[in-house]
């Protein structure tokens, strides 16, 4: 009959910074993962995770289940004493009272061995404004059981929640990063990533200061080479009742808005703003400025029949002509740079956070 006597990790994960060569004569350091051995007894486990099985008479397995789910098998990990398997992701967690039975040709033994729930993710949030009491959704992965979602500190309502879907209504004073908790960990996002940023950007929810919701808030604006604006135009919007409808005739046009006095940028960290791509516009790239059409800009991805939201850190603004942080913000444009003309574009909530 088999016999288990414990459960141990079978490996860990450490970051770890490498040596490797460049060229023939020069080196660059850079970080990676490597897996150590790890032989920690342990009493839960996490989907997905490689662990090893300790007993007696343990090689015959034809069979391994964590709370009812059957492991895929690999009869070249098993020795009569070990048995290496890897959790199924489909596993149901269980903190308390979770089992792993292994069954042989010659009987089955079970043991305690709770499955750890998975952490949370956010990969969407419906939209990142809005008035207290509104409804918005939080899509990612394992939010089961959410116990909790903030705005920054302002705790929300929660509406409902499944696997991949969470409602909350927005708090009084909502500003900052959203974060879920669940009983398998506290996530935040959503994340951004577009051109020239290896490393996706968090998406606060909300304004410091506003340029634009469903109108023009404290702004003038200005544009050349050719442009068309309808600062309240119904066709496509973000959030509300209004959008702001820009298209661009000429190749290379040019649209901002422009605040009746500079906004100090000092305790500002992002530029955010939604865009949407007319059909046709897959792919396209707008260049995204402050102050400076010339200087102080960064490109962003166009998406067809689709919005967008940005969050661009307002350090990126700058080069060797204008070094540093804008301090302060006089206008934001957004310039057609595919000479893709004509060409329509819509904006929506545009401000500093």
């Amino acid at each position: 009959m088999p016999v288990i006597t414990r459960v141990r990790a079978f490996s860990k994960s450490q970051t770890v910074n490498g040596t490797r060569p460049y060229n023939l004569d020069s080196t660059f350091t850079t970080s990676q993962i490597i897996p150590l051995p790890f032989d920690s007894t342990v009493n839960s486990g996490t989907p997905g995770n490689m662990y090893a099985i300790v007993g007696e008479h343990l090689g015959t397995a034809t069979s391994i289940e964590f709370n009812g789910v059957a492991a895929n098998l690999n009869p070249a990990l098993f020795k009569d004493d070990l048995l290496i398997v890897t959790i199924p992701p489909a596993a149901p967690w269980q903190t308390q009272k979770g089992t792993v039975v292994v069954t042989t040709k010659y009987g089955t033994a079970s043991f305690a061995f709770n499955i750890s729930p998975p952490a949370p993710t956010i990969s969407a949030v419906s939209q990142l404004a809005g008035a207290a009491g509104e409804t918005i959704t939080i899509t990612g992965t394992n939010m089961d059981n959410t116990s909790g979602v903030k705005f920054g500190n302002a705790a929300a309502e929660i509406v409902s929640v499944t696997s991949t879907e969470v409602k909350v209504k927005i708090p009084a004073n909502a500003l900052g990063v959203i974060t879920l908790t669940t009983p398998g960990g506290t996530a935040s996002g959503p994340y951004e990533s577009y051109n020239g940023v290896a490393v996706p950007i968090l998406n606060p929810f909300g304004f410091n200061y506003v340029f634009y919701d469903d109108a023009v808030d404290n702004a003038g604006e200005f544009g050349f080479n050719g442009h068309e604006v309808d600062q309240q135009n119904t066709e496509v919007v973000k959030r509300g009742t209004h959008a702001i409808k820009v298209t661009f005739k000429g190749n290379y046009a040019g649209y901002a808005l422009t605040t009746n006095a500079p906004v100090d940028l000092t305790d500002k960290t992002y530029l955010k703003f939604s865009i949407y791509g007319s059909t046709g516009t897959e792919g396209k790239i707008i260049k995204v400025t402050v102050n400076d059409f010339d200087h102080r800009q960064v490109s962003v991805m166009l998406h067809a029949d689709k919005w967008s939201t940005y969050s661009i850190p307002l350090t990126l603004f700058q080069n060797s002509s204008q070094p540093g942080k804008p301090t302060s913000l006089g206008y934001v444009g957004f310039q057609e740079l595919s000479g893709n003309a004509p060409e329509i574009i819509y904006l929506d909530d545009i401000g500093v956070y």
